[in-house]
């Protein structure tokens, strides 16, 4: 995980990764629904619907700190003391 307000190489694949599952899942079950496969204005909304999810992963991560606390900075404390 990144750092808050910051992301990572590792943020950007997997932003790529949910935007590709989210368009390939969606022309899969268009397959399967209609028996025919999609049609070029169908993925671009495919597209779109993937770029949207690729952003909100992003967006959500942004505001995640490494502990995984959403709209929570880094505490100043090593992780160790905060145990106690």
């Amino acid at each position: 995980m990144s750092k808050f307000l910051t992301l990572n190489l590792r943020d950007l694949l997997h932003g790529t990764l949910i935007a590709f599952l989210t368009v390939f899942l969606g022309a899969v079950l268009k397959v399967t629904e209609t028996n025919q496969f999609p049609q070029l204005a169908d993925l671009k909304g495919y597209a779109f619907t993937g770029l949207t999810a690729a952003v909100s992963y992003l967006i959500k991560n942004i505001f995640q700190n490494q502990m995984g606390q959403l709209f929570i900075p880094e505490s100043k404390k090593p992780i160790d003391a905060n145990i106690n």
